[in-house]
């Protein structure tokens, strides 16, 4: 294992140990590493990924090299961008989108990816590694959309371990401190469920989030499932969110192929540190739709149905809200209303309506009405005061 240490960046250590833009490392050490069988001084920057942010500023890590061990989710891996694909930037530790140039060096992690409408993805081995998501998830590709580039490639250099020469993964770090005592309950959960992915699910929750705010509701929001980015966060903060917590402020690079265990345990975890903060709602997303795995396996469980008070589903066609209505009505669940990318259709709008009583309310314009909705719900289920 070669004796190299990559520091996180921190303005408060010296400018001769590191750079001090927060988003770059300096690499630390006396001797060459081979990359591509050219021998590289490792005095340049390195780039670490929005998924670092949860690593304590200031700690040192080893690189290893060796790539003997099986590799696991969350690993936090050293890797080289070879050719630009699909992604040509990736946000930063400190939330920063910047471009990236082959024989970059960043800092990521490994995880798996289930979008529809882009990449899938799984944790497999180092040799074939693509870029994943802008947040600097990485893993082997296993299928892309027709209408997606290629996936911009890079190369494994090393994983990182800590002071100790234990390998640093993010998933375990936060997992391994997690309480197994009884969660909180809370009592004002309402869940944005959609039928696919791209069907309107982070705007709805958006403008929800935002005009409830407006009416003096203190919301709070979180997004339990998905793959690492930061656009999610950023949104439900931009509209005002009071707390907002996501899947990948546990550890979590991705929940895609993640255990029932895990999926419960992550969803108690969040809705426990949720509930010790001052709100009236709790806005939560799920991501893509109700038949993938993990989104499936969240709505059968009966202690999630016990949570949630109330569903917005989002959809993009009548026949996939139609569908969508029919399947959560017969897990349980109180539809208060369908939203998303099909109520910029007036006619998709009417084909619903001829099909169904469930409301239907935009999210195309300034969600007051849909809000309206949400926020007289939960009035009369006692949740929330009278506004």
């Amino acid at each position: 294992m070669l004796s190299v240490f990559l520091v996180l960046a921190n303005t408060k250590y010296n400018v001769t140990q590191i750079h001090q833009n927060r988003s770059m490392a300096t690499i630390v050490t006396d001797r060459n590493l081979i990359l591509d069988n050219a021998h590289t001084e490792l005095s340049e920057n390195v780039r670490w990924s929005w998924a670092c942010r949860i690593l304590d500023q200031g700690s040192r890590y080893r690189l290893d090299t060796t790539a003997l061990a099986k590799p696991r989710v969350g690993d936090l891996v050293l890797v080289k961008i070879q050719q630009i694909g699909y992604h040509d930037s990736i946000v930063t530790i400190d939330n920063k989108k910047i471009r990236i140039y082959e024989n970059d060096l960043l800092v990521c992690i490994l995880g798996n990816r289930y979008a529809t409408d882009a990449f899938e993805g799984e944790v497999d081995d180092v040799q074939n590694l693509s870029m994943l998501t802008a947040g600097g998830m990485v893993g082997t590709l296993r299928s892309r959309h027709r209408d997606i580039k290629a996936p911009t490639s890079v190369s494994f250099v090393g994983f990182l371990n800590d002071e100790n020469g234990q390998r640093i993964n993010l998933k375990r770090l936060k997992l391994d401190n997690v309480s197994h005592s009884q969660p909180r309950q809370v009592k004002n959960l309402l869940a944005i469920v959609g039928t696919a992915m791209n069907s309107g699910k982070t705007t709805t929750a958006r403008k929800i989030i935002k005009r409830l705010s407006e009416m003096g509701l203190k919301v709070s929001a979180c997004k339990i499932t998905g793959s690492v980015s930061n656009r999610d966060s950023d949104e439900m903060r931009s509209a005002s969110a009071k707390l907002i917590t996501d899947f990948s402020d546990y550890g979590f690079p991705s929940t895609y192929l993640c255990s029932k265990e895990e999926l419960m345990t992550l969803f108690n975890t969040m809705l426990t540190d949720m509930s010790e903060k001052d709100h009236d709602i709790i806005v939560m997303e799920i991501a893509d739709g109700i038949l993938q795995r993990e989104t499936a396996m969240l709505l059968a469980d009966q202690s999630v149905k016990q949570a949630i008070k109330g569903i917005i589903l989002t959809a993009d066609n009548a026949p996939s809200a139609l569908y969508a209505t029919d399947y959560l009505k017969k897990l349980g669940y109180n539809i208060i209303a369908v939203s998303g990318a099909i109520t910029s259709s007036p006619l998709s709008v009417r084909e619903f309506m001829d099909h169904s009583e469930i409301y239907i309310a935009s999210s195309a314009d300034s969600g007051r009405e849909l809000a309206n909705v949400i926020a007289e719900e939960f009035y009369n289920l006692n949740l929330v005061k009278e506004i």
